[in-house]
């Protein structure tokens, strides 16, 4: 699974269309006290290509923090899948879909 959206803007000075964005990092914590007690940190990767390689470099990076239960709330059949569920409807990722 990965999310497809249009950059109107990068790191680059130039529009990346169709811009192909995959997670790359999902990790729980669990707090001591003070919020939720676990919460998740997503690290998604921005590339160009649809198709990048083991030496493709990102053109866009992301970073979320969320408590568990907002993925946990995510429809999805696997961990993964309500995370990306969850990416998807962050404002940042407005008209973003899934590929």
């Amino acid at each position: 699974m990965a999310i497809q959206i249009d950059l109107t803007q990068s790191q680059y000075g130039i529009p990346f269309a169709g811009a192909y964005f995959r997670i790359v990092t999902a990790s729980i914590s669990r707090q001591r006290a003070g919020g939720a007690k676990f919460s998740v940190m997503i690290d998604v990767a921005g590339y160009g290509t649809a198709e990048p390689g083991d030496d493709t470099r990102e053109v866009d990076f992301r970073r979320y923090h969320t408590p568990l239960d907002d993925i946990e709330a995510q429809q999805g059949a696997a961990f993964l899948d309500k995370c990306y569920a969850w990416v998807m409807s962050q404002p940042d990722m407005a008209g973003s879909v899934a590929v």
